[in-house]
């Protein structure tokens, strides 16, 4: 007796093997509070933490035009202009300690309210760090664990917007945007992580861990399973045992895998019958759509007679020239995985696993 496989890189069943495949202008001269000049850099002798930065890099942290022309100079930031000479602010230390009404601390220094340091648009009374033009009250707020808009909260609001403009998309998780584990941002019309895989990212990873369906008799045993194989390196593993009930007359033994649902030609398997070993690939390594393995039928195949239907014991065999009632039953495992080159998509395949539900045609 001679079994017969079919291998078909197209939903209808082929016999045989067939491949798938700025700065203020008006700072002027720093006046007291009676409007006198003041020349004094105030008491520097207690530098306390104001701020983020530090005096000595502040400068390499504001816009080419935050400084003020002094006579030919350039003054620094947390620098005024007093008689073509610059000269610093006085020193602070802390809210609450400059001398000046109006005054605010920043970056350990006494500058005016109403000056705008560091271009960002936010005076100094406002801004809750004037050492940098990417913080200052308004702004956008980003996944980044900063206070952007200086409400004194980070990354506040809704996690996926505050991705949508990174390009690998996802959800903010602590100052980063991504997906957390088994979820993709694949659709970036959509805010999120929209895409879940399936089956678990943990499941079904390789032979040894294959996803067991169960046993499937040849009465018209029959499962839908789907899937999205996401990431789209991954490969999904599947087993069940085609069992083969006793036969005396016709055997219905008729075990097919097909793919029932497959967006845009993006998915193909891989059957191994017996066992995982490369040997037990069916029609060899390539990718296929449908795979039937059968002997419910009567026929000669390259001059033998195949199929086991009908079929009888082997003494009444041999004198009737019919096939041996047998025992095939097997197990088998299903290897899923995308076709090389095909576009990254969350639409799921759907795999259909029957036995003795079709006729071999």
């Amino acid at each position: 007796m001679v079994w017969v496989a079919f291998c078909a890189s197209l939903t209808v069943v082929i016999a045989g093997c067939a491949s798938g495949n700025g700065g203020d202008d008006d700072a002027g001269v720093r006046r007291d509070a009676s409007g006198g000049t003041d020349s004094g850099a105030g008491d520097a002798s207690t530098p306390p933490r104001m701020d983020a930065g530090d005096e000595e890099d502040a400068g390499e942290m504001m816009s080419p035009d935050a400084g003020e022309d002094c006579g030919g100079m350039v003054c620094m930031p947390f620098q005024y202009c007093d008689s073509g000479m610059c000269r610093d602010y006085p020193a602070c230390r802390g809210d609450g300690t400059c001398d000046l009404p109006g005054d605010v601390c920043h970056n350990r220094r006494c500058v005016p309210g109403d000056r705008d340091i560091d271009g960002d648009g936010a005076v100094a009374a406002d801004d809750c760090d004037e050492t940098d033009p990417e913080r200052f009250p308004g702004n956008t707020e980003e996944c980044n664990v900063i206070d952007d808009d200086c409400d004194d909260n980070v990354d506040e609001g809704d996690p996926a917007t505050l991705c949508e403009s990174y390009p690998g998309g996802g959800i903010c998780i602590d100052g980063s945007c991504g997906c957390p584990a088994g979820t993709f941002d694949i659709d970036r019309s959509v805010a999120g992580c929209e895409c879940v895989a399936m089956p678990p990212i943990t499941e079904g990873l390789d032979c040894a861990s294959a996803i067991d369906l169960g046993t499937f008799a040849d009465d018209g045993s029959m499962m839908a399973v789907s899937g999205n194989v996401m990431p789209d390196d991954r490969e999904t593993w599947y087993r069940f045992r085609g069992a083969d009930s006793a036969d005396t007359a016709c055997d219905n033994y008729h075990v097919r895998v097909q793919l029932t649902a497959n967006p845009d030609d993006t998915f193909e398997f891989t059957v191994f019958r017996g066992s995982c070993e490369p040997e037990a690939a069916q029609c060899a390594e390539s990718g296929f759509t449908d795979y039937q393995w059968a002997t419910d039928f009567r026929d000669m195949r390259d001059g033998v007679l195949a199929g086991q239907c009908p079929c009888t014991g082997a003494a009444a065999a041999k004198m009737n020239d019919v096939s041996v009632c047998e025992d095939d039953s097997a197990d088998y495992f299903v290897r899923v995985r995308r076709r090389a080159g095909s576009a990254l998509a969350c639409e799921p395949y759907t795999i259909e696993v029957s036995n003795g539900l079709y006729d071999t045609m």
